[in-house]
């Protein structure tokens, strides 16, 4: 609906969603590893002494309410003090340290009181805070910052990992995800999409999990999820052969095979192939091609290379030269530095050559 959903904010979010300027700003409640005791300190505070002025601050106030090292880490990672002005790294990096330094500082005020009260120590000040000092580290890259978001909201909020894909699944004639559901939710007009029909969607892997069939063979259930919907994939043990090992969380990836709809069941797609979106960006921006010269096709060796090859599958080109008679094979797979390695102690490292 082109309505923002902006990340929580420590001196804007309230316990629930809330409606702001910019758009629905996330609800502090809805972070995992956030109590709601804690929550309900927070606003109090804030309500009571004003916004937090800055992290240091945000901490000391709320030190002494059920707040611990989790808790930060979570509000860290989901934005919460990014209207600060600080780089999420940084505060990754100093929390402890800040948290030590405010314990030790309350340890020292209580010394400081039963001097007061036993020992005649009138007139001194309570120990200050100390100055928070903050790392010269860069700022995690954008997927790293997204992936903390899905960690500590279940959502991604600055932007989504299928950004800088969503013209290259277009290239490849991926569909969204969304305008296969809506399709099949419509109830009347000419349908877009069919039982069976083939296609191919893109997507970031948020889950899966693999159980084995009546056959005793191994499937999985894939939840793929792109900027407008999410499909459970089904992979039955072919296709895990195949491309079982890009199957991961966070995974971006290019899926195709059969939509299959069944009972009341949201439609599923039965895939037959999967390739990392990583190595076909690779494939479109005319990745190198990887050359192997091999006296013959008779050559024990070339069982041991094929293996090699089946092991890293990818994109990129592979031309294997047969000297005796002249002739090439193609193939492909992911030129990966372990491959090169292996297929230079051989083959010779004038046989393994890169263009």
């Amino acid at each position: 609906m082109g309505i923002q959903l902006l990340p929580p904010d420590v001196n804007q979010s309230g316990a629930d969603f809330t409606v702001v300027a910019e758009g629905i700003r996330f609800g502090l409640v809805a972070l995992k590893g956030v109590g709601r005791n804690f929550i309900a300190n927070l606003l109090s505070e804030r309500e009571k002494n004003g916004a937090f002025a800055d992290f240091m601050d945000f901490c000391d106030r709320l030190f002494d309410q059920d707040m611990n090292r989790r808790m930060i880490e979570s509000l860290i990672k989901s934005g919460a003090f990014d209207a600060m002005g600080y780089r999420r790294s940084q505060l990754m990096q100093a929390y402890g340290q800040v948290l030590d330094g405010i314990a030790a500082a309350r340890k020292r005020n209580v010394e400081g009181q039963l001097d007061l009260f036993g020992f005649g120590g009138e007139g001194e000040e309570a120990p200050s805070l100390p100055p928070l000092v903050l790392p010269d580290l860069p700022e995690y890259t954008p997927q790293e910052l997204m992936n903390m978001e899905k960690e500590t909201t279940g959502l991604y909020l600055s932007g989504h990992p299928m950004d800088q894909y969503r013209e290259l699944a277009k290239q490849f004639g991926a569909v969204t995800i969304g305008s296969i559901l809506s399709d099949f939710q419509r109830e009347d007009g000419p349908r877009e999409y069919r039982d069976e029909q083939r296609v191919s969607i893109a997507g970031v892997i948020s889950t899966y999990r693999t159980r084995t069939t009546r056959n005793n063979t191994l499937m999985a259930y894939v939840n793929l999820e792109d900027d407008t919907a999410s499909m459970e994939l089904l992979c039955f043990s072919r296709t895990l052969n195949e491309s079982g090992s890009f199957i991961r969380e966070n995974s971006a990836i290019l899926a195709t095979g059969k939509i299959s709809v069944r009972d009341d069941k949201e439609p599923q797609l039965m895939v037959d192939s999967i390739r990392p979106l990583s190595n076909l960006e690779a494939a479109a921006g005319g990745s190198q091609t990887l050359y192997l010269r091999m006296p013959s096709r008779e050559d024990p060796r070339l069982r041991k290379v094929r293996l090699a090859l089946s092991f890293f599958p990818g994109e990129s080109q592979v031309v294997l030269y047969f000297e005796d008679c002249k002739k090439r094979v193609g193939s492909r797979c992911e030129v990966h530095p372990s491959l090169l390695k292996e297929l230079t102690e051989r083959l010779g490292q004038e046989n393994v050559v890169i263009k």
